[in-house]
């Protein structure tokens, strides 16, 4: 496959791209780091107005219907601009609640903007394993789902959980929910919120089986387009630095001039292309058959490995401005970091990455 924009693709990427640099420069970024400034109720609405929020939901049941390829462009292009934002999380709720019969009201509120869902991911519902931390017995509903993205704000998490001892994939409703906020290197609006109400707050959307192939859904989902972020990320550090060293000038010329630094920069360029691709990939093997998982775990594998080093080698191209927080490159390493590693390390998507070829990873 030639993994080339098409022309509505070009034509989504360029008013993504506009957008995202218009509302969320580095001085934006910097004042959200400092606590000035947050993604209010109205930058969710803009996100709805554009319809962004349920983009490759099914058209009839309230989405965009579009393609996951061409959504994964918008959500690229948040990786890009380091947008804070709740693309990812918004998509894959609106999708799988689009799967279940009487909840496509649910779609229609979230593509409007009146109603943000959130999911947690993370915490497989495989093998009969305990489901997530969640349990509703006879009434009640008890339990913690943690560092769920954008949990300060949501007004419903899909999750995993435990009805009466059998595994269950539900929408559950965080009203009268402790919310404890988490603070995270990307500034995202993470919480860990705490239940302890009535077990009708939560709508069970499937049970058994059909609830451990949702959470695998909303899993692989969740996962992929947190690689395709990724790769927007790499790609902008990669265009700062090259930026950078073409502008600095060391022994009369710049120091793009010297060898080192141009394979330093090469390098930069190899991490980055092998993300963005891999993610793509995943992501249309992933359309033509959702049971097709493991190029999503293998892919987060290599964002895994490619941020580690992209960090090290931009920063050391820059020299001591990049160590400085007045300069914006640490808004994006340290962003990309942490999402490099929400919902798995590389262990564990090797472990996911052979599970269908019935293979144990080696340990030491």
């Amino acid at each position: 496959m030639l993994f080339a924009d098409s022309e509505e693709q070009a034509l989504i990427r360029q008013t993504a791209r506009a957008y995202f640099a218009d509302k969320y420069p580095a001085e934006r970024l910097y004042a959200i780091e400092r606590g000035d400034s947050a993604v209010a109720a109205s930058d969710v609405r803009e996100l709805a107005d554009l319809g962004w929020l349920a983009l490759f939901a099914p058209a009839d049941a309230g989405g965009g219907g579009i393609a996951m390829l061409d959504a994964a462009v918008v959500i690229d292009e948040c990786g890009y601009a380091a947008a804070p934002v709740p693309l990812a999380a918004s998509n894959v709720a609106a999708d799988l609640l689009s799967r279940r019969p009487g909840f496509a009201g649910d779609v229609t509120k979230i593509a409007s903007g009146t109603t943000f869902v959130s999911v947690a991911s993370g915490t497989r519902l495989r093998g009969g394993a305990a489901g997530g931390g969640l349990v509703a017995d006879g009434r009640r509903l008890r339990g913690e789902l943690r560092q769920v993205p954008f949990g300060n704000r949501a007004a419903v998490v899909l999750a995993p959980l435990r009805v009466d001892g059998d595994r269950a994939f539900a929408a559950v409703a965080l009203d009268g929910c402790a919310r404890d906020e988490a603070r995270t290197l990307d500034r995202r609006d993470f919480a860990h919120l705490r239940f302890d109400g009535d077990a009708s707050l939560a709508r069970v959307m499937a049970t058994g089986a059909e609830a451990e192939a949702m959470h695998e859904r909303c899993d692989a989902l969740f996962t992929a387009f947190a690689v395709v972020e990724t790769a927007g990320m790499l790609q902008r550090v990669l265009e700062m630095t090259v930026e950078y060293i073409s502008q600095r000038v060391q022994f009369g010329q710049p120091i793009a001039k010297f060898q080192a630094a141009r394979h330093r920069a090469a390098e930069l360029l190899m991490q980055a292309e092998t993300v963005r691709w891999t993610a793509y990939h995943a992501l249309w093997r992933f359309q033509e058959d959702d049971r097709d998982t493991r190029e999503i775990w293998l892919a987060k594998h290599w964002a895994i490995r490619a941020v580690e080093r992209t960090f090290q080698v931009s920063h050391l191209l820059h020299g001591g401005v990049g160590v400085g927080t007045d300069y914006p490159l640490h808004l994006y390493t340290q962003a990309m970091s942490a999402l490099a590693v929400r919902a798995g390390g590389m262990g564990e998507m090797v472990d996911r990455t052979l599970e269908p070829l019935g293979v144990a990873a080696a340990r030491r």
